[in-house]
C-alpha cells in the first residue's frame, strides 16, 4: 500500500492562482533528474517563478519508491503538461533512481535495466496504484485518459517531452501496458 503525505506547495505561482479542475485524466511524468526524491522537490519548487528563474511548474505529486508526496489538491489546476492537459489532467511525477546517466536529453546513457529493474518495478506498481486511488476518488476521470507527456505532445495537449517512455521501454513497457494493469486492478477491486 502507497503512503501519500501532503504537503501543500502554498508558496508556488500555481498554487496562489487558485483554479480548480473537474479531473478527467492523469498525466503521468519522469522527472529527467536522477537521484532526486520525491521529499526534495517542495523545496526546489515551493517558491515564487521569479525565484526560480521564471520556471511556472507544479504537479499534483511526486512519487520514488518511498513515498508519494502531494503538493498540489488534487482538484487544483496544476502547471505539468506545458498545455491543454493542465486544464484536467492530474500531473504525477516518478522520480528516477540515483546512477541514471542522460547523454542528451532523452537519451539514457549506458543504462543498465537489470540494475534498476527492483526500483522500476516499485514506482511502477506504485503509480498504478496511486492512478485507481485517483480514479476512486474521481469518478470523472477516465483510464483513456491516462497519457504519458510523451503522448500528450504527440496529440496537442502537452509540450514537447518524452517521458516517461524514454526510461520505461528499458523495462520493456508503454502506457498501453500501464494503463491495462491500471484496468485490471480496477476490475480486481484493488
Amino acid at each position: 500500500m502507497i503512503q501519500i503525505e501532503t504537503k501543500i506547495m502554498t508558496r508556488n505561482d500555481c498554487y496562489k492562482a487558485g483554479r480548480t479542475m473537474t479531473p478527467r485524466g492523469i498525466t503521468i511524468h519522469s522527472t529527467a533528474e536522477p537521484g532526486k526524491g520525491a521529499r526534495v522537490w517542495y523545496d526546489l519548487w515551493n517558491r515564487p517563478a521569479s525565484e526560480q528563474n521564471g520556471r511556472e511548474v507544479c504537479v499534483h505529486a511526486f512519487m520514488d519508491d518511498e513515498v508519494v508526496m502531494q503538493y498540489l489538491p488534487w482538484n487544483h489546476r496544476g502547471w505539468h503538461a506545458g498545455g491543454r492537459d493542465n486544464d484536467d489532467h492530474i500531473g504525477i511525477e516518478i522520480c528516477e533512481p540515483a546512477g541514471i546517466e542522460y547523454c542528451g536529453e532523452f537519451d539514457l546513457h549506458l543504462y543498465n535495466p537489470a540494475r534498476f529493474q527492483p526500483y522500476f518495478d516499485k514506482v511502477y506498481a506504485d503509480a498504478v496504484e496511486l492512478c485507481v486511488r485517483l480514479i476512486r476518488e474521481f469518478p470523472t476521470i477516465e483510464v483513456d485518459e491516462i497519457v504519458s507527456h510523451d503522448e500528450g505532445w504527440r496529440r496537442g495537449t502537452a509540450s514537447a517531452h518524452h517521458d516517461p517512455e524514454h526510461w520505461w521501454h528499458h523495462h520493456g513497457r508503454d502506457m498501453n501496458d500501464f494503463r491495462a494493469a491500471v484496468r485490471k486492478a480496477l476490475e480486481e477491486g484493488r
